[in-house]
């Protein structure tokens, strides 16, 4: 696996979270949609929702605005998110301390080359070179994985739907 792609798969692995969140919020939005429950009337007394049972209408509902199978669909994803974040973190922690920091604390967390210096104690030159060696292993391990090639795949298509941020400033952009 080339350092490249080793390199989006991290970028894949911090982009987890909010993607889970996202689905999160998508799910609750569905949840809510079906909810069969009214709350309470203006003249303060509760009243029940329609005539009839509750988990049935709200079953009806379902089927017919495909709200079930939407529900699928987001937990089917929200578990190949969780397992593949789950199996990148594992592939990074096995790997040698100051590795371990340097792809953890750029990739996933985000941090800057200066506050990742007090880290490692070596120079930002320096960092940036492991940071390679780094890259490079993590594909040595992820290419003996045999889901590679799903991981890679669903890591190419999240960076192809969304640009990042600070493409522009990385010269990825083309103006």
């Amino acid at each position: 696996m080339k350092v490249h792609e080793a390199e989006m798969i991290l970028e894949y692995c911090a982009d987890i979270p909010c993607r889970l969140n996202i689905i999160r919020r998508q799910c609750a939005a569905l949840d809510d949609e079906i909810d069969t429950m009214r709350g309470v009337n203006m003249d303060g007394m509760p009243r029940g929702g329609e005539p009839g049972d509750g988990p049935a209408t709200m079953a009806v509902k379902m089927d017919e605005l495909g709200i079930g199978d939407r529900f699928r669909v987001l937990h089917q994803q929200q578990e190949e998110l969780r397992a593949d974040f789950e199996l990148i973190q594992k592939e990074i922690d096995s790997m040698s301390g100051v590795h371990n920091i340097i792809l953890t604390e750029f990739y996933l967390k985000k941090k800057k080359w200066p506050d990742l210096q007090p880290l490692t104690g070596y120079s930002i030159p320096h960092m940036k070179r492991l940071r390679n060696v780094a890259l490079s292993v993590l594909g040595g391990r992820i290419e003996r994985l045999p889901e590679k090639d799903a991981l890679l795949k669903r890591a190419y298509n999240a960076r192809k739907a969304q640009r990042r941020a600070d493409a522009w400033a990385e010269g990825d952009v083309l103006l």
